[in-house]
């Protein structure tokens, strides 16, 4: 993540606090970036400085006027005006972050060899909440390269109990 997306996305933030509007400010986030997401020819115009300011802005307001929250919109057009519009992806993932970290709430990515079931995704989300004393967030991820078992990334932390890790610590205490 950059500097400058850290900085935007937290300026951001803090006047979503202080209008007491950090979800709805995030439900737009969330609409512009599926938008994005998408089209993504649209955030390459958006994104071309041979397109003036004022057709980019046009283009925001013709898209999101009325469907977003005007402070999102404004945000919108900041980033534009200053040639940062391909930096909003990594806005919305601060300030997802920074939604977390105000309420209390961790996200954990767990990777596994298949999808995994409801219940499956329950007994993590309440193990890992028991060991971080926190509301889990969780993202699973389906990668057949780990071959079975399921790694969890959290906070930083990784919690390897794939059979691909297992193999690999098997192999060096062969090896040794």
């Amino acid at each position: 993540m950059t500097a400058t997306g850290n900085n935007y996305a937290e300026a951001l933030f803090i006047l979503a606090r202080e209008e007491n509007s950090v979800e709805v400010f995030f439900e737009g986030l969330k609409t512009v970036e599926d938008v994005f997401k998408e089209n993504a020819e649209y955030l390459q115009f958006l994104s071309t400085p041979s397109i003036s300011k004022s057709e980019r802005t046009q283009a925001l307001f013709a898209a999101f006027e009325g469907k977003i929250n005007q402070h999102v919109l404004s945000f919108l057009q900041l980033l534009c005006e200053h040639g940062k519009a391909d930096s909003f992806f990594e806005c919305v993932c601060e300030f997802e972050r920074l939604r977390a970290l105000a309420n209390a709430t961790v996200e954990a990515t767990v990777k596994s060899a298949v999808e995994l079931d409801d219940q499956q995704k329950e007994g993590i989300v309440k193990a890992l909440e028991k060991r971080t004393g926190k509301n889990v967030l969780l993202k699973c991820v389906v990668e057949p390269t780990i071959l079975g078992g399921i790694a969890i990334e959290l906070d930083g932390e990784l919690l390897d109990g794939s059979v691909k890790n297992n193999l690999k610590h098997a192999r060096e205490v062969i090896s040794e």
